[in-house]
């Protein structure tokens, strides 16, 4: 049975992608974000626990991978690490290519190099590509002067809901990686710009595939 984790963030970028079809914004970063210790145990604990997965994927193309777009981007960053923000912005132009679909939103757009990340006890790197499309509101509660209160709304980003992403792990290149992949805000016609359209993945043939399809 497969089991992968990520280790710890070696360099994050930022980007905010919408909805082509209707015009939305596409706003690509100059520079990657600069995290400390605090945050970097926030944003491992927002990607990591929605990947406790046993089934795997890999990217692929129906003539040669070579032409699976995130396959050419995320193989540029294993290869050169110091990449990563080109490619960053390769990856957030190719998803707001294929964001068409009317219900997809905008949202923040994160590709993140991850190192010391095991899958099946090998210490590998993995690239995690993660979109959060929905915002919660939260209540600030103020102490004023004189023993009074005020309460004002702010909306932000749920750390402990994460909306669509995956993990590609340094493993098996000649066949389009282990991938991971999480899509929780997204059903049928709606998901398929995600699996199908940007990342283009099949279910690996592995363990859990075959008992799968004997089932």
């Amino acid at each position: 049975m497969s089991s992968g984790n990520i280790g710890y963030i070696d360099k994050i970028a930022v980007h905010l992608v919408g909805n082509k079809r209707t015009n939305d914004i596409l706003l690509l970063s100059k520079h990657l974000l600069a995290i400390d210790e605090t945050l970097q145990k926030l944003l491992v604990g927002y990607f990591n626990p929605s990947f406790k997965t046993e089934e795997y994927f890999s990217l692929y193309h129906e003539n040669d991978l070579k032409y699976n777009e995130v396959y050419g981007f995320v193989s540029t960053i294993f290869e050169d690490s110091s990449c990563l923000m080109n490619e960053s912005i390769n990856l957030a132009k190719h998803l707001y290519e294929t964001s068409y679909h009317p219900n997809i939103k905008e949202g923040e757009f994160y590709v993140v190099l991850f190192r010391d990340c095991t899958f099946n006890s090998e210490i590998v790197n993995a690239v995690g590509i993660f979109k959060s499309e929905n915002k919660d509101t939260f209540l600030k509660v103020k102490p004023q002067g004189g023993g009074d209160f005020n309460i004002e709304t702010d909306q932000g980003i749920n750390i402990n809901k994460l909306d669509k992403g995956c993990l590609i792990f340094n493993i098996d290149k000649g066949n389009g990686y282990v991938v991971a992949v999480v899509d929780n805000t997204n059903k049928g016609e709606d998901a398929k710009y995600w699996i199908d359209d940007f990342l283009h993945v099949r279910p690996r043939k592995d363990e859990y595939y075959n008992t799968h399809n004997v089932l």
